[in-house]
């Protein structure tokens, strides 16, 4: 199950004639199942094949539809083309033109019109503060013999110098609203005299507001026709609104059309990326998965002049094959977490099922309660299911988890008198060993449970080399054979010491077991080379490789302890769990206990605390088990992504 969701891959090489090229590629290799290869670089030996000519005719009015797209307010989408094949790309361009005017000139007229309204409510406003004043504005802007100013002042500062204005014989002030920290007014003043009393307001810190000649009449008939200006203004720009949403239906499938045949052409010009020619013959290298190779061939066979070439990947060893996994749905669920590693190579365990697995495994046991656990899948759903999170359908695993655990563990909401099971704050009785201590027990069971893992991710390591032909894996390096030997034999030879009083560390099981191992390790380059037939191995200092391997065995060795002893986070977390529910419990009868309001509410608040915080830490947690303690003793990653040529109607051109 985990070795078969990398699908074999086959190498199709396809040539035939160069008038031919531009078909061939939007029937047989647009939206097919056809991972293209730089044919070129792949050809590099064969004399006379050059690049085709990578200037696209299509990108520019391709990012023009996007353009008007975007102005007519049309989502990008797929709309049938059929219409479009054949035109003439100056009708496209013309038709753009066209569109791009029509949007353009009613968001136009839509802005001025929006604007007018605003200047002309702006100026009511100010009138507002004339209210009262009967006069004619056009009369009071024409004066000969006198100067008319209107404005406001601080309030502070009128009441300081009203007297003192109103007795100036040059000044006649009227004020018309008097606020609470403003005073609007109107002057008059000789126009002899009118620039030392212009600088006299201004040093009242006056702001003189500039009545627009626009107004007509008193200022109450000016507001009136103002507003009711402002009013037709504003239907005017909501009428050029809807005939610009107008346009959407009525150009939708046109322009969509029309772009998504420009996208179909542009990306199949895109092709001569990958293609090669030479005087008269194109040729187009790419991947295609095993089980579909037959259908891609049926529609080359419509072709006559083409030829067709198909190469297991297996006999292409200087190539490096596109990956693509075919997983079920806990692969696909834990799949994102994986690529945040790296996708597996193609002659590699596609390591996904296995790590869903151990993820939820791990995460249950740290966060083993059925209360939590079924919250929290509660959660995962919503944001899977309305919110189309991707994290959503791990979380969701992940506290189903947590409730099967909460059941071994009999914990309810940090309540263990609900439910039977392991109560990890008591005592087992153990035959032979009377009563242990369940925290204990819990961390050495999370021991045995790394040494179960690190000796199976080992045999992955085993089955990699196995299938890259890499004997160093296989037997010498320190997750192959001779690693797991020396790592089960010290472990075994330990347990049958401590818990069974048989001491195996006596030179006839240490010399083969522990010692012999080691020494493979530290000359598994020449080993390897040696199976492999390459001479090269005559070729390395013993000198070098003591002294440098002399570290790399010290590395080796720690890196097996400090791995083990990771483990033990695990059962740490699951005794953190108990340790911060019973604090909430404790909050809470100090609160009144579970009868009481104020105990249900500690409660409940410690629940979604505890859910919310350890839950974070023990995702974390389980992921650098994975990618540090796991996936580094199997997992090279290095996969280059699997990518036919599909059209995402959706998507935008690149820049």
């Amino acid at each position: 199950m985990v070795c078969l969701s990398v699908i074999p891959m086959k190498l199709l090489t396809i040539a035939g004639p160069l008038d031919q090229f531009d078909t061939v590629v939007r029937e047989c290799v647009i939206n097919q199942e056809f991972h293209p290869e730089n044919t070129l670089q792949t050809m590099k030996d064969v004399k006379g094949l050059r690049p085709f000519e990578l200037n696209n005719p299509y990108t520019a009015l391709l990012r023009r539809a996007e353009q008007v797209a975007d102005e007519a307010g049309i989502p990008l989408e797929y709309e049938p083309f059929e219409s479009a094949l054949g035109d003439d790309p100056a009708t496209f361009a013309d038709y753009f033109d066209t569109l791009e005017k029509r949007v353009n000139d009613l968001t136009q007229k839509r802005e001025d019109l929006l604007q007018e309204a605003k200047n002309c409510r702006n100026l009511a406003l100010q009138l507002e503060k004339l209210k009262g004043v009967a006069a004619n504005l056009e009369d009071l802007w024409s004066l000969d013999f006198s100067r008319f100013r209107f404005g406001y002042l601080p309030r502070e500062t009128y009441d300081s110098f009203q007297q003192a204005l109103n007795e100036d014989d040059n000044i006649l002030f009227f004020p018309t609203s008097i606020e609470p920290k403003l005073v609007y007014g109107v002057y008059f003043t000789t126009k002899a005299a009118h620039e030392k009393v212009d600088t006299l307001f201004n040093s009242l810190h006056f702001v003189r507001l500039h009545i627009d000649a626009h107004a007509h009449g008193s200022a109450d008939q000016a507001i009136i026709e103002l507003n009711a200006e402002a009013e037709a203004a504003e239907k005017a720009a909501e009428q050029a609104k809807q005939d610009i949403f107008g346009l959407k239906p009525a150009e939708h499938d046109h322009l969509l059309a029309d772009y998504c045949y420009l996208r179909y052409m542009n990306d199949a010009y895109d092709m001569r990326r990958f293609a090669a020619h030479s005087r008269e013959t194109f040729y187009l290298m790419g991947w295609v998965p095993s089980d579909k190779i037959e259908a891609v061939q049926a529609k080359l066979n419509k072709f006559d002049r083409l030829s067709c070439v198909v190469d297991n990947a297996g006999d292409l060893p200087d190539m490096t094959p596109p990956t693509k996994l075919k997983n079920s749905f806990l692969g696909r669920t834990f799949q994102p977490f994986l690529e945040m590693y790296g996708l597996p190579s193609y002659n590699e365990i596609d390591p996904s099922i296995f790590m869903s697995i151990t993820y939820c495994l791990f995460f249950g046991i740290m966060f083993g309660d059925l209360g939590q656990g079924l919250c929290l899948a509660l959660v995962g759903i919503v944001l899977s299911k309305w919110k189309k999170m991707w994290l959503g359908n791990i979380i969701t695993c992940c506290g189903l988890s947590g409730a099967v655990f909460g059941c071994i563990y009999g914990s309810v909401f940090g309540l263990e008198e609900i439910l039977p099971g392991f109560k990890i704050m008591e005592e087992s009785v153990l035959s032979g060993m009377g009563e242990v201590s369940n925290v204990l027990l819990l961390l050495v069971m999370s021991i045995v449970l790394g040494v179960i893992m690190l000796a199976f991710v080992m045999v992955l390591n085993i089955i990699n080399g196995v299938r890259q032909h890499n004997f160093e894996k296989i037997l010498f390096g320190p997750n192959g054979v001779a690693g797991m030997v020396f790592y089960l034999g010290l472990i075994g030879a330990a347990v049958s010491t401590l818990l069974f009083g048989v001491n195996l560390f006596v030179p006839a099981y240490v010399l083969p077991v522990i010692v012999l191992p080691l020494v493979v390790i530290l000359f598994k380059e020449p080993l390897s080379l040696m199976l492999e037939g390459n001479p090269e191995w005559k070729e390395i200092k013993i000198g070098g490789i003591i002294v440098t391997g002399f570290f790399e065995l010290f590395e080796t060795c720690l890196s097996f302890l400090t791995n083990t002893l990771s483990f033990m986070r695990v059962g740490a977390y699951a005794i953190t769990h108990v340790g911060l529910m019973l604090v909430v419990q404790m909050l809470a009868n100090m609160a009144g206990g579970l009868a009481s309001p104020g105990g249900i509410i500690v409660m409940i608040l410690g629940n979604l605390f505890v859910m919310g915080f350890e839950g974070l830490l023990v995702g974390i947690q389980v992921l650098r088990l994975e990618f540090y303690e796991l996936f580094g003793r199997f997992y090279d990653d290095g996969g280059v992504a699997y990518e036919p040529k599909i059209i995402d109607y959706t998507s935008r051109s690149a820049a």
